[in-house]
């Protein structure tokens, strides 16, 4: 019992930066889609680790259900003006995650146009 209770604590101490963390507008992209970011980051040189939110104006149907916000965990190097992208995760209108992927894993730098919701994050955080 008291390692259930020891092991209840520590998720919950884990547990509590994800909850004290809060969303900071970046801006709207042209069709309407409202970008944020986590005001909690990890900055290491010029590499910054976050969390990117995508609310999307419309749904995005597909097989499974329709996508109403798309969350990024990602890196994004400064002087370079490039995104890792690490894992993303899908919401349908129910907030369910059922529909998330794992993208590259962090491996690769890649480019982004700055018209893109990661050339907005670049712009606004780097």
């Amino acid at each position: 019992m008291k390692s259930f209770a020891l092991s209840s604590m520590l998720m919950i101490c884990l547990a509590a930066p994800s909850y004290a963390s809060q969303w900071l507008e970046l801006g709207s992209m042209p069709n309407g889609n409202l970008i944020s970011v986590l005001d909690t980051q990890i900055r290491k040189g010029d590499i910054i680790t976050t969390r990117i939110r995508n609310d999307l104006s419309e749904p995005k149907p597909t097989e499974h259900g329709s996508i109403t916000r798309i969350e990024a965990d990602l890196q994004i190097n400064c002087s370079k003006k490039t995104i890792s992208p690490i894992r993303t995760f899908l919401f349908d209108d129910q907030g369910s995650t059922e529909l998330s992927v794992n993208l590259r894993g962090g491996r690769d730098f890649i480019k982004k146009n700055e018209d893109s919701s990661f050339g907005l994050a670049i712009k606004e955080l780097c």
